[in-house]
């Protein structure tokens, strides 16, 4: 048996919107795929993969602990030589230190962005008893251009800035309590397949489009939890 989020009375944070396949729906009965922190799978989610507890009420958390993201490559990237030479197979170029603070404070100024505005969540540091926390690590990096200056060459065009994995889950700040994973990867380029230019500025901007998307769904799914209206009896 399989019950959609409407009548379960919650949606999935990051579970999407309706997909080709029906609506997100969460997987129960004796055949759902079932975590071990006990999450139950979504089906027709956005993203690509999604879990949530079932038969939770979040309409009584109006704030957002945010941790710090992190960030993993899927490989240590290698030398310079290493990591351009033929047939060694998919290159994966280190960012700068400071490439990759901007890269983590992108992430958490886009999505507490978006979390806040239009009257949206307070973002707070403290645990509460109205208040989630939510984690995110983008893992598995691949970064498929170099990221430090060519000296001497031109301008460098590619179909692919990169490839990176997001990972959120969300739990209650005070106890704990695992309520909501998600998984998600995506390559920030938006080329569409065509051959764009390697520029900081463009990368920048297509990078803060992708955590903008995600927050969204983010965003889109708590909105949807607060207008949830339930049986007396629940």
């Amino acid at each position: 048996m399989r019950r959609s989020l409407v009548a379960l009375g919650a949606a999935g944070i990051l579970a999407g919107c309706a997909s080709a396949s029906g609506p997100p729906t969460l997987q129960t009965g004796p055949d759902a795929e079932v975590t071990a922190d006990g999450l139950y799978r979504m089906d027709n989610s956005l993203v690509a993969l999604a879990w949530m507890k079932p038969d939770i009420d979040l309409r009584g958390y109006n704030a957002i602990m945010l941790d710090p993201v992190t960030v993993a490559y899927q490989k240590d990237p290698g030398s310079r030589r290493t990591a351009t030479s033929i047939g060694v197979g998919t290159p994966n170029f280190a960012l700068s230190p400071s490439q990759m603070e901007n890269l983590k404070s992108w992430f958490q100024e886009v999505v507490a962005d978006v979390l806040t505005e239009d009257d949206g969540y307070r973002i707070v540091d403290t645990p509460g008893p109205d208040v989630l926390r939510i984690s995110a690590d983008l893992i598995d990096l691949i970064v498929r251009v170099p990221t430090q200056p060519r000296a001497g060459r031109g301008r460098l065009f590619t179909t692919s800035y990169a490839v990176v994995t997001l990972i959120v889950e969300v739990r209650d700040s005070e106890s704990g309590e695992i309520l909501a994973r998600a998984a998600d990867r995506r390559d920030p380029t938006t080329g569409g397949g065509e051959l764009v230019e390697v520029s900081s500025t463009f990368v920048r901007s297509d990078v803060r489009r992708l955590f903008r998307y995600w927050a969204g769904i983010m965003r889109e799914r708590l909105d949807q939890l607060r207008e949830v209206e339930r049986d007396p009896g629940q």
